[in-house]
């Protein structure tokens, strides 16, 4: 049934704080009735969606379908005692709209994801015969690059109650486990495959958002955006590093409001005939994190800061 993320809803006290944060972070900006919207560059798909209000909240999560999926899907709902309800939010999109298991408003339309316009090829390794990347003529373009986001990638997201959520978005939206440790995270993906994951579930005592992923072009780009934000001032988190969990590479920043806004490349990409494929039931967290990474994940980087 869900076969792709469209975009995330937040609510934030500062409308500016937000577009200085996410314009740094390399997104496009433009204004949407009283919010304020971004995009990637070249890209004709709103990614994040910031709403005037306090404190701060994801509002919800947008999810995409097609015709036959929407059709399961509400069939599913009404199985499950679900009710669809009138939008909640004032904004200018359709589809339908209704509630988790603990309260977090999903909003699913019948709408594929725009396509990544880029000619990013490949990278290249300095080999005998090819040092054109970085050791000739390319050096004021590597000088000058910047982090271009291509696309909103995932979602994580704080659940009292991991299996319960788990048991929700597989049962009733059709989604997929792909890699769990206990009832502590669990990552998920589309029912019709694609990356690892398009949203996860961490523990902790109340709903939240941990973070929001968008992919770049290469290891560059990451390194280039996240060092682009800590010379702003912003706080950093984790990374550089490589997960276990969808093996794709990462750096954390934190946002203004203590969420986390993640660059990464990359990423387990899982076909939707995927049989060959074994989650990984992992012990605990620790077994699904990190490859490695310049240094330990700090204390902070599971803690919910959204208020209860």
């Amino acid at each position: 049934m869900i076969r792709s993320l469209l975009h995330v809803g937040l609510r934030v006290p500062d409308l500016e704080v937000g577009r200085a944060f996410y314009e740094l972070f390399g997104l496009e900006c433009r204004s949407s009735g009283n919010d304020l919207v971004f995009r990637c560059q070249g890209r004709d798909q709103d990614q994040i969606r910031l709403m005037q209000g306090s404190p701060k909240k994801l509002a919800y999560t947008s999810l995409g379908t097609n015709e036959a999926g929407m059709a399961a899907l509400t069939s599913k709902l009404r199985q499950a005692g679900v009710s669809i309800q009138a939008a909640p939010f004032d904004v200018p999109f359709g589809g339908i709209w209704f509630q988790d298991p603990h309260g977090d408003w999903l909003n699913v339309q019948v709408a594929e994801p725009a396509p990544v316009k880029t000619d990013v090829l490949p990278p290249e390794i300095n080999a005998h015969g090819r040092y054109r990347r970085v050791g000739r003529a390319c050096t004021t373009e590597s000088r000058n690059k910047k982090a271009r986001p291509l696309r909103l990638g995932h979602l994580i997201k704080f659940s009292p109650d991991v299996p319960r959520s788990v048991k929700f978005y597989t049962e009733v939206l059709g989604m997929k486990v792909s890699d769990q440790a206990g009832d502590v995270i669990a990552f998920l993906r589309g029912a019709a495959g694609g990356d690892h994951h398009m949203v996860a579930f961490a523990k902790s005592t109340h709903t939240g958002l941990h973070h929001v992923s968008f992919e770049v072009a290469d290891l560059d780009e990451i390194e280039i955006g996240a060092q682009t934000l800590l010379r702003a001032g912003y706080r950093d988190a984790f990374g550089l590093g490589r997960h276990i969990g969808g093996s794709n590479y990462f750096h954390y920043i934190r946002d203004p409001w203590n969420s986390l806004a993640e660059y990464f490349w990359d990423i387990d990409v899982i076909p939707e005939d995927d049989s060959d494929w074994q989650p990984l039931q992992a012990e605990s967290p620790k077994d699904v994190i990190a490859v490695w990474a310049t240094s330990p994940p700090p204390e902070d980087f599971i803690v919910n800061f959204e208020e209860a």
